[in-house]
């Protein structure tokens, strides 16, 4: 019997491994991907092509639209624009608290456009993704279709300064107003530090906070008061102990909170990163807030749409000073598990991938792909989208 010899054998293995296959027909696969590959082309007045007309097709036939996102990417903003003229929406859904999402809907309520910009320039990473100049611009065009937002994600830690002085203004306490006032300076004192350089503590994670918020416990508080202050500590928690897991469920929480109010019956456009976004199994292994909001709809006995959209090349931006840009690396970076999409998409075009064929051949097994993470992306996105070159979005101040 003849006998392929071993370092052939072993070249196999890694050539399998390395993609994120197993050894199966090439022909399938590359004939699903030339099937279901479209293109996607930006133009000032928005996108053309048959991947369009997908992504137009998928908006307006679910209530629940899902952008699952890499961050700091101007394109991305750019593309969720356009998403937002393809349908009338009525609720966003952001990755920020509720408290910052409902200080968005106030601000950008105002018809003085330039003092808006002019509070956003000041706030800056304080609120969060949207400190950054093409993320705002986003929200303002959402505002003008009269989308509400509501915040599904834990306060950020260095978000909590725009709390303290809100509740500095409507606390019913003059004692209590005056702390807050303190509690502000002291959360906008530690942020710029932190934002400076990421190893100092902000006032949510530190000692000073706790004091603070012991302090203010002794007095009479507020139902609203309440509510912000164990927002805070339970969010001051997920920092310290890094608990991802206690994080998504408090934005399922959150999600369920804001469901019969901003979400039931309603057309939905969720945009968080695609760790939150997809039905089924998570990247980091836990069902998240697609999964949720895909049974929600199941039950409604409605559907969802779940877009992943990640750039392939070039660089992804950072919201802090002391976090430099990053070059992307298509091949060794965070999304490698990607690369045979990646190894289709054009160097100079945007693609779209549909992944429902794709899925329906993993799911009936004629498909065998090994990496745990591709798998994920197939079965939990309908569609990815791939631009070939990003560029950072920029700090609105």
């Amino acid at each position: 019997m003849f006998r392929i010899p071993q370092v052939v054998t072993f070249f196999v293995f890694l050539l399998t491994m390395s993609t994120g296959f197993a050894q199966q027909p090439d022909t399938l696969w590359t004939r699903l991907l030339n099937e279901n590959t479209s293109s996607l082309k930006p133009g000032s007045k928005g996108f053309t092509g048959k991947g369009w007309d997908l992504i137009q097709s998928g908006v307006q036939q679910n209530q629940y639209v899902l952008i699952g996102e890499d961050h700091f990417m101007a394109e991305i903003p750019y593309f969720t624009e356009q998403v937002l003229k393809t349908s009338t929406f009525n609720t966003f859904a952001l990755e920020v608290d509720p408290y910052v999402a409902q200080i968005l809907n106030q601000k950008l309520a105002q018809k003085d456009t330039t003092s808006v910009m002019k509070w956003a320039s000041q706030t800056g990473a304080a609120l969060s993704f949207y400190g950054l100049r093409e993320e705002f611009q986003m929200l303002q065009a959402a505002n003008r279709t009269h989308t509400t937002f509501i915040g599904l994600d834990q306060i950020a830690m260095i978000s909590d300064p725009l709390l303290y002085e809100d509740l500095a203004r409507t606390a019913t306490s003059v004692s209590s107003r005056k702390q807050y006032a303190v509690m502000a300076e002291r959360a906008r004192a530690a942020a710029d530090k932190f934002t400076s350089d990421m190893s100092q503590p902000t006032y949510m994670q530190s000692a000073m906070f706790d004091q603070d918020v012991a302090e203010l416990e002794k007095g009479p508080l507020s139902a609203h008061e309440k509510e912000i202050l164990e927002g805070i500590k339970l969010s001051a928690r997920i920092y310290k102990t890094q608990s991802h897991a206690l994080r998504v469920q408090l934005m399922k929480h959150q999600l369920m909170m804001a469901y019969e109010s901003a979400i039931k019956n309603k057309k939905v456009l969720v945009k968080m990163g695609a760790m939150h976004c997809a039905r089924g199994e998570s990247y980091l292994r836990v069902y998240d807030c697609g999964n949720l909001l895909s049974n929600l709809a199941d039950s409604e006995y409605k559907t969802t749409f779940h877009i992943a959209i990640f750039g392939k090349d070039g660089v992804q931006g950072s919201p802090f000073k002391s976090l430099p840009a990053q070059k992307l690396d298509p091949y060794n970076g965070d999304l490698k598990f990607i690369k045979p999409f990646f190894d289709a998409t054009p160097k100079e075009e945007w693609a779209v991938f549909n992944l429902l064929p794709i899925r329906k051949a993993l799911q009936s097994q004629k498909l065998k792909i090994d990496d745990i993470d591709l798998r994920r992306t197939i079965l939990g996105y309908d569609v990815l989208v791939i631009f070939p070159t990003a560029h950072p979005s920029h700090s609105i101040n």
